[in-house]
């Protein structure tokens, strides 16, 4: 009877010491999921990809700016409707200025057209680093001399949303062009002399609280106001090669060229 006792004590202390074990494991996993949120800009797009790993581990916030709901919904996300203006750039900046105050440790932001090859492996690529660094990471093209002097030629007339659903929906190509052009002129407006050397395209960005924190809300205002006017702006093709350059200065920042 006594050793019956005392197997019974083990088991119970056995028992004991897992579900504490699991509990401080789920509340450490939860803290550090904590630590990365998804920013998702969604205009046609079913947002099936949202079931996959890493992208199901984190809370989602996602801006509607499309005219349905007919897109796969999480528990837990947030919802918020948007104008349809200034494609996911704008969603990036927006983002920021409403949660200037509230901004997660580390901010990933996807287009709902991350279902697309090259951009879900971007995306996946990009959050592992995050998940492994646990550090603000860049992911993009490398340029020697620097992308305002590089790409200073840059200028788009026409393009179409790259993604088949949301062309059906909206198969606009004009855009509507910059005031400042080409993109040279216009990066010396915003940034003056800053020096960048990366760039990423596809609308894969993930930040940093702190490089965000580098600079006030209303420096981030006065971007946006670039983006607020139209649904298919030349500037926001602009936006998505200064990326570097807005959240400078990068110190902090692993870059790494997707290509090598």
């Amino acid at each position: 009877m006594k050793y019956l006792f005392v197997i019974l004590l083990l088991s119970l202390t056995i028992i004991l010491v897992c579900l504490i074990s699991s509990v401080e494991t789920r509340e450490s996993m939860e803290s550090q999921n904590a630590d990365i949120e998804i920013v998702v800009s969604r205009y046609n797009e079913n947002l099936e990809w949202l079931k996959e790993e890493p992208f199901n581990k984190y809370p989602i916030i996602c801006y509607n700016k499309g005219p349905n709901e007919e897109f796969y919904k999480p528990n837990g996300m947030k919802i918020v409707t948007v104008e349809n203006v200034g494609r996911c750039d704008h969603t990036y900046i927006y983002h920021i200025v409403n949660n200037y105050d509230n901004l997660s440790k580390h901010i990933m932001f996807l287009p709902g057209s991350c279902n697309m090859p090259n951009k879900m492996n971007k995306a996946r690529r990009w959050l592992s680093e995050i998940e492994r660094t646990d550090q603000p990471v860049f992911i993009g093209l490398q340029t020697q001399e620097g992308i305002q002097s590089e790409l200073k030629d840059f200028q788009l007339d026409d393009w179409a949303a790259s993604d088949e659903k949301n062309r059906v929906l909206n198969p606009e190509s004009k855009l509507k062009l910059s005031s400042i052009r080409p993109f040279g002129k216009w990066f010396q407006k915003f940034f003056k002399d800053v020096k960048a050397k990366y760039y990423t395209l596809g609308g894969i960005l993930g930040v940093g609280k702190e490089n965000v924190m580098q600079h006030p809300k209303s420096y981030y205002e006065d971007l946006l106001q670039e983006l607020n006017d139209h649904s298919n702006p030349e500037v926001g093709h602009y936006f998505e090669r200064s990326w570097a350059a807005i959240f400078h200065p990068t110190d902090k920042v692993t870059f790494i060229n997707e290509l090598g």
